[in-house]
């Protein structure tokens, strides 16, 4: 069995049903059973995801703002 966990940053449904049947493919094909390949998005706003002290929300504002 595989679990896998992603923590990222919103995205449409489309992108993240890719990324949920690649990551899948992947571990299939190292040898995870297809139907015990659990994968988990954690989609986090960049209103509490930070870095160096700034939630991505300021930082793109401040870029914004330049």
């Amino acid at each position: 069995m595989a679990i896998i966990r992603v923590e990222m940053s919103p995205r449409d449904e489309e992108t993240r049903d890719a990324i949920i049947s690649e990551l899948t493919d992947v571990m299939v094909k190292y040898g995870s059973p297809l139907e015990n390949t659990h994968v988990l998005l954690y989609e986090v706003s960049h209103d509490v995801w930070a870095k160096g002290g700034k939630s991505y929300t300021k930082r793109a504002a401040e870029q914004q703002a330049k």
